[in-house]
């Protein structure tokens, strides 16, 4: 240790990176930069299956499946977290361009979202934006608002919207409260799935008392299962909105828009 710098915990961050997904990604298309964040973490994993030590047999040695276990459960957190940020900034990008929608009514918006969660404008995070501007008022709006790990209040804000066309299926509801529940379960209660938190969703309720482990190939599952829901939800809303676009619309507008509602993947056989 004689001569180590000690560094604190805010020294080991570094600038840049070369796999990091932008929130300015999330601003131009919301559900490309989800779904290209949920490939870099199946081959992130497919590495370490790869890689990690094996027995003379070809099976994990124990250090190996210990380590894949934590990595796996570790990954999931990570997903869910860009998976609220693809929601909530799909919200926020939508009522920016609602300006363009035909017939929509911001106070009616505001009233029926009301309805569903409190909204308090961090005054702090809005001073933030002093001398540039607010980017995206959306950001704001969105940032403001709780319950984005709850599938069917998600559906209810993008309801506020009047665009007829619910947003997750309720298939989609049922699959994301599972991951909602292990995610949380993971980050709030050690990695075990209390008997409590179990008997919350139905899927999991055979579950309860146990600690979460998940096979190798989880994370490749999350990913692949989350193209078809991603996309499906985002071409509901698309297929609401721009049929509505006012003909003043500026091309350019339009452009990015359009743009905004693209759902691209690197995998795209795994598109529905």
């Amino acid at each position: 240790m004689s001569g180590r710098k000690i560094k604190e915990f805010e020294e080991y961050l570094v600038d840049g990176g070369t796999s990091h997904i932008d929130l300015a990604d999330y601003l131009h298309s919301p559900a490309s930069a989800f779904l290209k964040y949920t490939i870099e973490a199946k081959s992130a994993v497919d590495l370490c299956t790869r890689h990690f030590p094996k027995k003379a047999d070809g099976s994990y040695s124990k250090a190996s499946l210990d380590s894949l276990e934590h990595i796996v459960s570790a990954m999931l957190p990570a997903l869910m977290g860009h998976f609220e940020t693809y929601q909530r900034y799909l919200f926020a990008g939508l009522f920016d361009y609602s300006i363009f929608i035909g017939g929509f009514d911001v106070s009616a918006f505001l009233k029926r979202l009301s309805k569903e969660t409190n909204i308090e404008i961090d005054l702090s995070r809005l001073a933030a934006h002093r001398g540039i501007g607010a980017k995206s008022i959306g950001v704001l709006l969105a940032d403001s608002m709780t319950g984005w790990h709850d599938p069917a209040r998600v559906n209810s804000y993008f309801d506020a919207f009047g665009i007829k066309r619910q947003f997750f299926s309720n298939k989609d509801c049922k699959r994301l409260a599972v991951l909602w529940q292990l995610r949380h379960s993971i980050s709030h209660t050690g990695g075990t799935l209390t008997l409590a938190d179990a008997q919350k969703v139905e899927a999991l309720k055979a579950k309860g008392n146990a600690n979460i482990v998940f096979e190798k190939n989880f994370v490749f599952e999350v990913a692949r299962k989350l193209h078809p829901l991603v996309q499906e939800a985002t071409h509901r809303l698309r297929d609401g909105v721009l049929p509505r676009l006012i003909p003043e619309t500026p091309e350019e507008e339009k452009m990015r828009i359009e743009e905004f509602f693209k759902v691209h993947s690197s995998v795209a056989v795994w598109l529905a």
